[in-house]
């Protein structure tokens, strides 16, 4: 049908030609930079043949004949009324999406476990991150090893908790590399309909929370006890959740960035820049009375997680 309505429209396809290639040539206006780059080198009229019209004409006049053609065709005519019978079909419901698409449980739990394999095998999204978190906490427990419960103490008691509520969060920024390529399959996902924003969020936020776990819990048990700061297991309990919901803090603040930068290192400076800032008012440097009360108490101090999380105040209540 096609070989018939172009040698109609006054472009048949030579005896000895693919029709395939020629409906190419027709259309594709490729063809166009051939033709006058051999007109450029005269070959033109060594290989051009005066039956082929394709060869003096350009694509576009080509592709507008063939649409006036189509339009008073009987090929046309067929089309349009095939239209009108479908849609005099009643009761005809075209579902894009699909009637058996997946529940909202059903999406969580799978993407919580493809999640949670995806971090597993990748050993640079947590695992090597665990790993340097416990060697650091080594190194901080072996600096202030054993600091006693003197007054004198109470300076590195309170460096000690402002190392880990600041540095140890700071680590954070390592997975950026990692969110952003998980946020690339997000994106087409979530355009060919999927899920959404809402269940990809908890999602992640569950899948991560064990290793998350495991951070926090190896840094607070390695360094609270080789430091001793308190014997009651209720403060280093305390010690340890305040840790816990900074890292998830950091790590959500970290998620976000990253879907709002093109690449990891913009998102790696941008991120570190934002903790910096946080760390600035956490309480550790400067106490919250000594804090300039524009802007950088009111409001940045009061939406702190550093500053609610008081690991400080942990580590060196006596």
């Amino acid at each position: 049908m096609a070989v018939e309505f172009f040698a109609e429209a006054g472009f048949p396809c030579p005896s000895r030609r693919n029709p395939s290639d020629h409906f190419l040539r027709c259309i594709n206006s490729d063809f166009d930079l051939v033709t006058a780059t051999l007109m450029g080198s005269h070959r033109l009229k060594e290989i051009q043949n005066p039956s082929d019209p394709l060869a003096i004409l350009r694509t576009a006049t080509i592709k507008a004949s063939l649409v006036k053609k189509y339009i008073s065709s009987k090929h046309a005519v067929k089309a349009r009324a095939r239209i009108q019978e479908i849609l005099a079909i009643k009761g005809l419901v075209i579902n894009i999406r699909g009637e058996n698409q997946a529940n909202w449980w059903k999406q969580l739990s799978t993407l919580t476990k493809r999640s949670f394999i995806n971090m597993w095998r990748d050993l640079g999204y947590y695992w090597v991150r665990i790993i340097v978190y416990i060697l650091l906490s080594i190194c901080v427990g072996t600096m202030f090893l054993d600091v006693g419960k003197g007054y004198t103490a109470i300076l590195a008691h309170g460096a000690c908790g402002g190392f880990l509520s600041g540095f140890m969060t700071f680590m954070s920024v390592g997975g950026f590399p990692s969110f952003i390529e998980e946020l690339k399959f997000f994106y087409k996902e979530r355009l060919n309909g999927y899920y959404g924003v809402a269940v990809y969020t908890l999602s992640n936020f569950l899948s991560s929370f064990p290793y998350l776990t495991v951070m926090s819990f190896g840094t607070s048990s390695i360094t609270y006890y080789m430091v001793k700061f308190r014997s009651e297991f209720s403060n280093f309990l305390y010690v340890f959740m305040a840790l816990l919901s900074s890292i998830a803090t950091v790590e959500s603040c970290m998620m976000t960035i990253a879907s709002l930068v093109p690449n990891y290192l913009m998102g790696f400076v941008i991120g570190s820049g934002y903790i910096g800032i946080l760390m600035m008012t956490s309480g550790f440097f400067r106490l919250l009375p000594d804090i300039p009360k524009v802007f950088w108490r009111y409001p940045i101090s009061y939406i702190n997680f550093g500053a609610w999380g008081g690991l400080q105040v942990g580590c060196t209540q006596d």
